[in-house]
């Protein structure tokens, strides 16, 4: 082989082995950089997802407080609205059903109504019915309830009916003396000192049924027939 041969051979392998280890030196490179791109957008989408969930979290907490005060607001507002109050007015609509007229009267709030709801007030007039004053019986209350309910005006409606109460009074014997009654058979109309024992026994046998009276000319009959 010629020395120029020899020569040109030697500037190839170097030649070579340069490419190579350019080429070696670029796909290292390459490789680097391709690692650094790759955590670079792994550590910018960890960054932007933290970010994005803080603003969420932020944004829910800011939302629930939001909720909260909107509803402790309403609830408080309501609290007010739907109870009564010492500065309620009191109106009662008094409906007699034989004369079909309407009174209305403007009373102070009773006690024992302060502070209630209009549930509470439908029940305090259910239980008023069932335990009426012996004057409302007398009068013929059939029935109550609420018309109107707010904390500044309450209004119930009494529907009077005196032509039911048949029987205004009631005589029965208790612990051996004859006790009068009003026709609810509850209040105490008058303990009339009469004792039974010196009644007949037709007599004693109605009233320990008990008997019932339609007026007051009625009863004060029936008592002197028994002190005769």
């Amino acid at each position: 082989m010629g020395r120029k041969t020899k020569y040109f051979c030697g500037i190839c392998t170097l030649i070579a082995v340069f490419a190579f280890g350019n080429y070696v030196s670029y796909k290292s490179a390459l490789k680097h950089f391709e690692e650094m791109q790759s955590e670079s957008e792994k550590k910018t989408y960890n960054q932007f997802e933290a970010y994005v969930s803080e603003k969420i979290d932020s944004r829910y907490k800011e939302l629930e407080e939001e909720r909260q005060h909107t509803e402790d607001t309403i609830s408080a507002d309501t609290s007010e609205y739907d109870k009564l109050g010492v500065q309620t007015i009191y109106q009662i609509e008094s409906y007699n059903s034989v004369k079909d007229t309407t009174t209305v009267e403007y009373e102070t709030l009773p006690e024992e109504l302060i502070g209630l709801t209009r549930e509470q007030v439908d029940s305090y007039c259910r239980n008023y019915i069932k335990n009426m004053p012996a004057e409302e019986f007398l009068n013929g209350l059939q029935s109550m309830g609420v018309t109107g309910f707010s904390n500044e005006r309450l209004v119930v409606k009494k529907i009077y009916d005196n032509s039911k109460v048949k029987f205004k009074y009631y005589l029965i014997a208790v612990d051996g003396e004859v006790v009068a009654y009003y026709g609810d058979q509850k209040t105490v109309y008058e303990y009339t000192g009469i004792e039974t024992t010196v009644l007949p026994a037709k007599e004693k046998r109605a009233l320990k049924k008990g008997i019932e009276v339609r007026d007051e000319e009625e009863l004060y009959s029936i008592l002197e027939n028994y002190s005769s």
